[in-house]
């Protein structure tokens, strides 16, 4: 491995809200929309931080659907030559996805069910007009 993905995979690690997503995922794999509510995130956000987190060889992203779930991945430890079993535990329950719910908790199941929401688009400030 070199020095190039060695950053991407600590720079994935070196920020709060990414090791909070890998700590949701460690339960089992989620949506977007369930991981920002759970988080009491935007989704465009969470997006950015699961994109890292995939460029990294951290996640793998499965499409169910019309909705992207993403999981830990157990290879990714071993494949970038690195310890981080603490992350990685992944717990049996989480392994096989329950038929039906798109293998989120039933409290959030509404959330990953929901067509994502556009960001509001910011408004342009005023022009000033020019003194005379």
């Amino acid at each position: 491995m070199n020095e190039r993905e060695q950053a991407k995979i600590f720079k994935a690690l070196a920020s709060e809200p990414r090791l909070r997503i890998l700590g949701l995922l460690r339960e089992h794999p989620q949506c977007v929309n369930a991981i920002a509510a759970r988080l009491k995130m935007t989704q465009p956000t969470v997006s950015l931080h699961l994109r890292l987190l995939r460029e990294a060889g951290l996640v793998k992203a499965e499409k169910r659907g019309i909705w992207m779930h993403y999981a830990l991945d157990p290879a990714a430890a071993r494949r970038q030559g690195i310890s981080l079993a603490g992350v990685f535990e992944v717990q049996a329950r989480a392994a096989q996805p329950v038929k039906g719910t798109l293998n989120c908790p039933p409290p959030l199941l509404k959330e990953c069910q929901k067509k994502p929401t556009p960001e509001p688009k910011p408004t342009p400030e005023p022009k000033a007009k020019p003194n005379r």
